[in-house]
């Protein structure tokens, strides 16, 4: 049987509700079909020329703001109510496995729509505490780059990496490589690539875009986008479908052997682990996907925002580390909040031998640092 979710947010897009969510709320889960099974969709790798191709001729956007005590970055994301009147022009509405029902009742149905054309506010933490990272220095140079978003949605963590790495003027990495992976393909081509498409675009353009408006999708405007990817060395790839063995080799594909021990692999991931039925596979998955990250290439690493505890599913923070630890895998804070509400908390994951503890111990100690300097910057004004 399939079940959704409603988050029992008053409103759970943060386009809706300001720049911040409010506290998740009961979750209450019902019914909303017979009891039929759902096929499972089955990873498949999307080249991004596939996924541009699926772009209008014309998207609305508005910034999101991703704070930092580095300061504040302007991040453009595609609009909830354009997406929806795209995918409704195009009659994607066939049949009740049609991603589009989420849009307008509930949050998530498990195997039909994982709720990716929303922005969740664990995506907001996690793509802040990444800004700041970056912000002050985080070790990137010397081999190529992999960072690899899994549950993307409207991705803005990784967009925040995609920026940075935009506005590198003499890079210490030879190539980057962003993938991004949600369930529904309909997402990563609606959502997914087209804020990568605006992030590129308030970079390259000469002039500050407003905070909110629209872009004309032209030839030539998609032809610079490849182009200016291509000379950067950044390569962009999509994943579809459900998390399996099949999605993990996906994730991180066998390179040669010369090559190895090059690549520093980055592993996000913000509000997949919402229910304990989707746990244990998302934890397998990336698990698998570290150790093979590290053992080919001899670099890995993995974030994983969430709140502490999903109320009406039994997912949350204690949850997944409990799986954690029984598959071997060890997890280690390396953000919490402090606001009242439900807790939020980012968790560096290791595999086995991993030292999450050590590097976590260090990113509090620069994030006291940088609120320090934030403090003095006050003082002095």
């Amino acid at each position: 049987m399939s079940q959704s979710f409603s988050f029992g947010f008053g409103s759970d897009d943060i386009e809706e509700n300001g720049d911040e969510m409010a506290d998740v709320g009961p979750l209450p889960l019902h019914d909303t079909r017979e009891n039929k099974p759902v096929a499972v969709t089955e990873p498949k790798l999307h080249k991004l020329q596939d996924l541009l191709s699926a772009l209008p001729s014309k998207i609305s956007y508005r910034t999101v703001q991703i704070r930092s005590p580095a300061g504040i970055l302007n991040v453009p994301r595609r609009e909830l109510f354009d997406i929806r009147a795209q995918l409704m022009a195009e009659d994607e509405i066939s049949d009740q496995s049609s991603p589009v029902l989420g849009l307008s009742t509930d949050d998530i149905t498990p195997n039909v729509y994982e709720g990716g054309f929303k922005t969740w506010e664990c995506a907001v933490d996690l793509a802040g505490h990444l800004f700041g990272s970056l912000s002050k220095g985080w070790e990137l140079g010397g081999r190529d780059v992999h960072v690899v978003e899994v549950g993307a949605g409207t991705a803005l963590p990784i967009l925040v990496f995609f920026d940075f790495f935009l506005k590198q003027l003499s890079p210490s990495w030879r190539a980057v490589h962003l993938s991004v992976a949600d369930y529904n393909l309909s997402v990563l081509a609606n959502a997914t690539l087209p804020n990568l498409l605006l992030t590129w675009y308030f970079v390259q353009s000469p002039a500050i875009p407003e905070p909110a408006g629209d872009l004309e999708i032209t030839p030539d405007l998609l032809s610079r986008f490849v182009k200016d990817l291509s000379d950067k060395v950044i390569h962009i790839s999509g994943i579809s479908g459900t998390w399996n063995e099949a999605f993990t080799d996906l994730l991180v594909p066998v390179e040669d052997p010369q090559r190895r021990s090059r690549i520093e692999t980055i592993f996000l991931a913000s509000e997949t682990i919402y229910s304990p039925n989707s746990i244990h596979a998302f934890t397998q998955v990336l698990l698998k996907a570290l150790k093979s990250a590290e053992e080919t290439h001899g670099h890995g690493r993995a974030l994983v925002a969430a709140k502490k505890i999903y109320f009406g599913v039994g997912g949350g923070v204690d949850e997944f580390l409990k799986v954690l630890n029984e598959l071997g895998g060890k997890g280690a804070t390396a953000w919490e909040s402090k606001d009242e509400g439900v807790g939020r908390v980012i968790v560096e994951v290791q595999s086995a031998g991993g030292n999450a503890a050590k590097r976590c111990e260090a990113q509090r100690s620069l994030f006291v640092e940088m609120a320090v300097e934030e403090l003095d910057d006050t003082l002095s004004f």
